[in-house]
């Protein structure tokens, strides 16, 4: 696989950076658990970046290189569904923004107090219900992403797509979940860099100790990882590869996230400090996947399909 992005993959970020600078986006200047941007997620929708996977001359890698930027940014949008996931249905199925949920549509979920569709993926069935903010109850949440749950779906209409839909969804939902995992973990990497070089203990900034070095090296090195595994996840489109990108972001999260916060301090577990706005996203989406031992099995199983 080449990691340097091809000439229409460079025009696609480039653009993208112009976007992000014009919207001037900052940390919440109030503390605050949910960081959603309503400006940015319609810009990014108006400007076309979140339909770049169904256009021809394109893959799922373009619309992954967006997702894993506009992670690293402090304020959420729904990005990675509509990116990754909305081109397998047709354009004319859906409005978004989207949320998803497995197995019973009235369980929480995020994005749905801003959702128009949401996709219910079952082991036999992918429906699509079609959505109105009255309908969805708000649910209060410490994950960063805004949360809400339906109470019933009677009287909303509902689309269903049939079992061979399932796997599909699946596979861009676990990619989408590495994806944007990745940005998380770049952004909040660079958060604490910037933290232990100016913070200093016994007169030195924290950075120059060699045992804060070794870890964060190691945590450097866990982001690269769950980064590069994802976009080759992307660049094949593999339901295998998918699920162990998946699993490797869930696998890395826990001990990325605590490392982070212990470099921080207490001020790490503060509203004011911006790291929750990545981490708390980051254990948001170590949630959304399940037990640990879920996307490894799925991972085995669909290898061991391909093996045999």
């Amino acid at each position: 696989m080449n990691f340097e992005p091809d000439d229409n993959q460079a025009a696609i970020l480039d653009g993208l950076e112009q976007l992000i600078t014009t919207q001037k986006i900052e940390p919440p200047k109030h503390a605050t658990f949910v960081a959603f941007s309503e400006t940015l997620d319609a810009e990014l929708a108006a400007s076309g970046f979140l339909d770049i996977a169904r256009e021809d001359g394109f893959s799922p890698l373009d619309a992954a290189l967006i997702v894993e930027r506009i992670a690293r940014l402090p304020l959420c949008a729904e990005v990675a569904t509509s990116a990754l996931v909305g081109p397998l249905f047709p354009i004319d199925a859906l409005q978004r923004p989207l949320a998803v949920l497995r197995g019973s549509p009235l369980g929480s979920a995020r994005f749905l107090p801003h959702a128009r569709s949401l996709i219910v993926v079952e082991d036999e069935n992918v429906s699509l219900i079609s959505l109105t903010p009255d309908r969805v109850v708000p649910v209060e949440s410490l994950f960063a992403y805004p949360y809400g749950r339906l109470e019933s779906v009677d009287g909303l209409a509902v689309q269903r797509f049939g079992r061979d839909m399932v796997a599909p969804v699946l596979r861009r939902w676990r990619l989408s979940i590495a994806v944007e995992a990745a940005g998380l973990m770049q952004a909040a990497l660079d958060t604490v860099l910037e933290h232990v070089k100016t913070r200093k203990q016994f007169g030195r900034a924290l950075g120059s100790f060699q045992a804060v070095q070794h870890r964060l090296a190691t945590a450097a090195s866990t982001a690269n990882a769950t980064k590069w595994l994802a976009l080759r996840a992307a660049w094949s489109d593999d339901e295998a590869i998918c699920a162990m990108a998946a699993t490797y972001a869930q696998d890395a999260i826990p001990l990325f996230t605590y490392d982070l916060h212990q470099f921080c301090g207490a001020m790490g577990l503060t509203l004011e400090f911006p790291l929750h706005l990545w981490t708390y996203r980051l254990k948001a989406l170590l949630g959304e996947l399940g037990g640990s031992g879920g996307q490894a099995r799925a991972a085995a199983e669909l290898s061991w399909a391909d093996a045999a």
